[in-house]
């Protein structure tokens, strides 16, 4: 099966999984180490495979990673809303502490013996 066949047919898989707004390549020629790739950021599934069967695992692989990462969006989302949260309560603390510090140098000032 020649590139764009592949490419086809594991199109019209996406299509039928909701998920045709995503591109395949194949690209067996590839030097890349690994078999397969999702690049979210282009919507774009990269298979590296030489070999059509090995090709269509990593394919199939691939759409179970971005069918997960839908799944997992949301627990995403939490986590980086919850660290958002505290590195503000953070700042703030840092702040009150930064604001602080004239008074405890003048504290020490006054028992600190003189020169």
């Amino acid at each position: 099966m020649e590139a764009s066949e592949f490419e086809e047919k594991a199109k019209s898989a996406l299509v039928h999984l909701g998920l045709g707004h995503w591109i395949v390549c194949w690209l067996p020629a590839s030097p890349f180490p690994v078999r397969g790739k999702v690049v979210p950021e282009t919507l774009r599934i990269e298979i590296y495979d030489a070999d059509e069967a090995d090709a269509w695992n990593t394919f199939i692989h691939e759409v179970v990673e971005i069918k997960l990462r839908s799944a997992l969006r949301p627990y995403r989302i939490l986590v980086n809303k919850l660290l958002e949260g505290y590195q503000e309560i953070a700042d703030k603390e840092k702040d009150i502490f930064i604001e602080g510090l004239p008074e405890i140098f003048e504290v020490f000032r006054d028992f600190l013996p003189s020169s």
